[in-house]
């Protein structure tokens, strides 16, 4: 008995779950995209050009799945790459998610296989083909449930039609709804990794098996600075794309209105919002396209709290590594943050909450002297979450259906 897994590029939750599946003696394949080998990240590194684009890719590297059987299509996602950085309008933003579940619809044909474990928005191909060959269905959902997030999205819309990007298309909200339906209805077992994720879920499914599993966190990698950081303004940061949806936009107003002086907001992630609200941003906001690893690690470190206000996030891995390398944090409640930010180590507000948000950052700035310590609190919450326990929690779930 062995379970296929795939996720479009591979993250750490995926590259964890497949460690799990790994340990547990029962991975039969691992389909992803690509995972470049370290020689070709270091060859893409050697041609300046690409550089940026070989440190994006180089998180999609986890030694232990190194060696490990996978069904790889590289061909299919270099063209995609390309394509994506040439700006090309009308290549389909969902090719690696098409490739991922016909592949992965395949795979599930091996005699050795009993169960298949597809991410949102890859599993309605695999869950129908494995349902016809009477295996075992695993739905793994990072993000809320879609319905839940539905309403909320077409409120954000009205509310921030001139932050949101022209060119962005609208879903198709019908044929999307559809396909959230039927992956739900043939999924066995929903993996989730807050309890928010869950309830979302349960608003419309109250008796579906569901287990929940946090992310964890590589604490020996995301770490604190080993001395005192720089006298300067007082910084906070946000990392993550750069959307309403994240919040960045009521982040930028609750900014505006707490009037603080001698401080200042690093933004970092992706630019999704319109590009006048890029070229307008006041100097005390800076903005950083997304980076690697090590050169975001260096921007915490550097900072004071950091700052998670999304209106809609399944867990927010980056919140738990800021808190790993010691930032105090602010974070909306449609996340992990009320699961990992205590009171000696930040604040949670409800999402959407202007007045809250507004009134948390002008705490730091009037109690800058009790921010070391909540930093070393935060870093201890953050060393609680560890990705062997989110191994133990999906084998222990999944085992049940093999």
């Amino acid at each position: 008995m062995s379970i296929v897994l795939g996720h479009p590029t591979g993250n750490p939750n995926s590259h964890n779950a497949a460690a799990a599946y790994l340990e547990a003696g029962v991975l039969e394949c691992f389909c992803v995209t690509w995972m470049p080998s370290a020689q070709t990240i270091a060859i893409l590194k050697s041609f300046r050009p690409l550089r940026p684009s070989a440190q994006r890719l180089q998180r999609r590297q986890f030694l232990p799945l190194s060696r490990v059987p996978k069904v790889q299509g590289r061909t299919g996602e270099i063209y995609r790459l390309l394509m994506r950085a040439l700006a090309v309008h009308g290549y389909p933003l969902d090719q690696a998610n098409r490739w991922l579940m016909r592949t992965m619809a395949r795979e599930c044909h091996r005699a050795t296989v009993s169960a298949v474990h597809a991410y949102e928005d890859c599993s309605l191909l695999p869950f129908i083909e494995a349902k016809r060959l009477g295996k075992a269905c695993v739905y793994d959902l990072p993000t809320c449930y879609y319905p839940a997030w539905e309403a909320t999205q077409a409120e954000l819309s009205r509310k921030y039609s001139d932050w949101i990007p022209s060119t962005r298309m609208p879903a198709a909200y019908h044929v999307r709804l559809e396909q959230k339906r039927k992956e739900m209805e043939l999924a066995d077992l929903v993996l989730v990794a807050s309890r928010y994720v869950e309830a979302t879920v349960r608003e419309y499914y109250p008796h579906k098996d569901i287990a929940r599993a946090p992310y964890g966190v590589d604490v020996e990698f995301w770490t604190p600075a080993q001395t005192a950081k720089p006298l300067g303004p007082l910084r906070f940061i946000y990392a993550g794309n750069v959307t309403v949806r994240k919040g960045v936009a009521l982040l930028m107003e609750a900014w505006s209105k707490a009037g603080l002086r001698d401080a200042e907001l690093i933004l970092v992630g992706s630019w999704d919002l319109r590009d006048r609200k890029l070229r307008s941003l006041p100097a005390s906001i800076r903005w950083f396209p997304p980076c690697s690893s090590e050169a975001l690690r260096d921007l915490y470190r550097t900072s004071d709290a950091f700052v998670f206000p999304s209106y809609s996030d399944g867990f927010g891995l980056v919140l738990l590594e800021a808190m790993a390398c010691g930032l105090p944090a602010i974070a909306s409640e449609a996340s992990i943050g009320p699961e990992i930010v205590t009171p000696s180590c930040g604040f949670v507000f409800p999402p959407g909450d202007l007045g809250r948000l507004v009134e948390h950052l002008r705490w730091f700035d009037s109690h800058r002297d009790e921010i070391p310590k909540m930093g070393r609190e935060a870093r201890i919450q953050a060393t609680r979450s560890t990705w062997s326990n989110y191994r133990r929690l999906v084998v222990g779930a999944v085992s049940k259906l093999l």
